[in-house]
């Protein structure tokens, strides 16, 4: 049977350095920080990784375009937000918009006020949440982990696949993680005799509640074994009932005067929207197995060393490391439990995987070490995964050759083929540290630095890929100039803005256009309203108007008095034609 010795955990003095045998700290907080000498380094080495991270959210192998679904959706928001003033309400064409809250419409709103209204700033808001995230991971593991576990959990954040993809998004789940870390950052600080934190996790569950409403309550539910273990340094405690009742009096700013301006839909809409995706799934393809292999896939190989962090922390320190195992695990089951799946539901337990796997990267590190005065005599931690790993490398490593040799099925690879070699190698070195860790003297760093290594260019090959991050290349490209003349920006017709801009509807036959249909509305410089088959029928619509591919098939174009001007990805863009509207020239006015 495969033992891996465990060095007990303790709050070592110097990153790297052999903690103690004694039990972990009774008591720390930022204020106690103070007289910790070793402070400012770990808040250094924090900062320092988290910009070391910042080219994996900014850098780009072409220039972005936004997803449709939901990218687009709630940037189109945020400009109309920025344009009518609505805050309260936020649209999308028009159309107020109550399934979620808008803290994430107003945050983007703002980033366009400072920004002007691109892709980069409708992202912005997810990318700081994603950087921002990444000392807080290192600030919570603090507490409970030896130091270099800890700054370990922070290095490995970044290097998550689906951490950077969603950190890269507009999108309501990594700022929401952010909050979250936010108000587990209090409540332990809070737990730990400084009720005064009490308030910032008061103030981080509002906030969660106007991100998205009740999925703030699954990490809440989440924490449930280490509030019973802590029980006794809260329930009686004042301050953490008062900063409950100050987060639910910030979910009250909004609610309270939207509903006395738009009714009472806006609690029916928000309650509807949680309760039919708590019914049946949103998502048809994902299956009750989806996350088993989702997590691990877009994780690994961090994903698959939480599981060894984990196993060790419960099997040496349970209870002293309570928060760290249990509350990934009893997220990800009350995920399983929620019918409606999707990848980005996930990316809440990624700042805790990334912890369990600094926790086995750390007991890897100590790779020269004695157990009761003899030499481990049974295979180590780091000899199994070194194996492991090496046997990924294989694969890797044959698959970069097959690419450059040209073989068939494996051209989008194409630009990865070095990077696929060189990770391959890589991986296949471990095994041979190992091996030499007698003779090396920093065996147990050039091991890890060895796996990170082959993180960090596994990541950065992503990042650069042309269409990472570029969903919508062909709309973002569009040349108003040259579909809409300026001869027909008069204002004073039905079609025009005071500003003169041409109104252009926005056709859409159901679900099966959607996600495009609000991209191209975004990139629509004045887009106007739905235009759904009836309308369309009907003629219910401007003077101008994007008819989707799934319309185009229905009907005939100019049997309905179109005419077509310019068409992109399957979408065609048409003018009514109208007399009053056409000289000889056939040029509307």
């Amino acid at each position: 049977m495969l033992t891996c010795p465990m060095r007990p955990f303790g709050n070592p003095n110097r990153l790297g350095s052999s903690p103690s045998r004694r039990s972990l700290p009774g008591s720390s907080s930022f204020v106690q920080f103070r007289r910790d000498p070793h402070l400012v380094p770990f808040w250094g080495l924090s900062l320092l990784v988290m910009g070391l991270a910042v080219p994996l959210f900014v850098l780009s192998g072409a220039d972005p375009s936004l997803a449709g679904c939901d990218e687009s959706f709630y940037a189109q928001m945020a400009r109309e937000l920025l344009r009518g003033g609505h805050w309260l309400g936020p649209t999308f064409l028009g159309e107020p918009f109550f399934e979620k809250p808008p803290l994430l419409t107003w945050s983007v709103a703002l980033s366009f006020a400072l920004y002007g209204v691109n892709e980069w700033a409708a992202r912005l808001p997810g990318i700081l949440a994603a950087l921002l995230s990444i000392p807080l991971v290192g600030w919570i593991g603090w507490f409970f982990l030896p130091m270099r576990a800890a700054f370990l959990g922070m290095a490995v954040l970044p290097l998550c696949y689906l951490w950077v993809q969603q950190g890269r998004l507009v999108g309501q789940d990594v700022p929401l993680t952010f909050l979250e870390l936010l108000g587990i950052l209090g409540l332990v600080n809070g737990i730990r005799s400084h009720r005064v934190w009490f308030w910032l996790t008061g103030v981080a569950f509002g906030l969660g509640l106007l991100m998205k409403s009740a999925m703030i309550l699954l990490p809440g539910a989440a924490l449930i074994p280490y509030l019973v273990q802590q029980r006794r340094r809260w329930m009686g405690s004042a301050p953490f009932w008062l900063a409950l009742g100050l987060g639910l009096g910030i979910f009250g700013l909004w609610l309270g005067p939207a509903m006395q301006v738009y009714g009472p839909q806006v609690l029916t809409t928000l309650v509807g929207k949680v309760w039919d995706l708590g019914q049946e799934p949103f998502h048809a393809d994902a299956t009750g197995w989806y996350y088993f292999w989702h997590i691990p896939v877009h994780g690994f190989p961090w994903t698959v060393l939480a599981l060894v962090g984990g196993f060790l922390l419960v099997r040496q320190q349970p209870g002293s490391t309570l928060l760290i195992w249990s509350f990934p695990l009893l997220l990800l089951l009350l995920l399983q439990l929620y019918p409606t799946k999707t990848p980005y539901y996930t990316v809440q337990l990624y700042p805790w995987l990334a912890l369990l796997a600094g926790v086995a990267l750390d007991q890897a590190l100590a790779m020269r070490g004695r157990v009761s005065g003899a030499e481990h005599l049974k295979p180590r931690l780091a000899q199994v995964i070194s194996w492991g790993l090496a046997a990924v490398g294989l694969l890797l490593l044959g698959l970069g050759v097959a690419v450059r040799l040209g073989v068939d099925g494996l051209e989008l690879l194409q630009p990865h083929a070095w990077p696929l070699v060189a990770m391959g190698l890589l991986y296949l070195l471990l095994p041979g540290i190992w091996s030499w860790r007698r003779v090396l003297r920093c065996a147990g760093s050039l091991w890890v630095g060895t796996l990170l290594l082959a993180g960090i260019l596994a990541m950065i090959t992503i990042v650069l890929r042309p269409d990472f991050g570029n969903f919508s290349p062909a709309f973002a490209r569009m040349d108003w100039s040259q579909m809409l003349p300026p001869s027909v920006r008069v204002s004073g017709t039905e079609s025009s803005t005071e500003a003169g801009e041409t109104v252009v509807d926005i056709g859409r036959s159901g679900l099966p256009d959607v996600c495009q249909a609000q991209a191209i509305a975004f990139y629509t410089p004045n887009p106007g309203r739905w235009v759904d088959d009836q309308a369309l029928r009907r003629g219910e619509h401007g003077d101008y108007l994007w008819v989707s591919p799934v319309q185009a098939e229905q009907v005939e174009i100019r049997d309905l008095g179109l005419q077509p001007l310019a068409a992109v990805e399957g979408w065609q863009l048409v003018r009514r034609l109208d007399p009053l509207l056409e000289q000889g020239s056939g040029e509307p006015l």
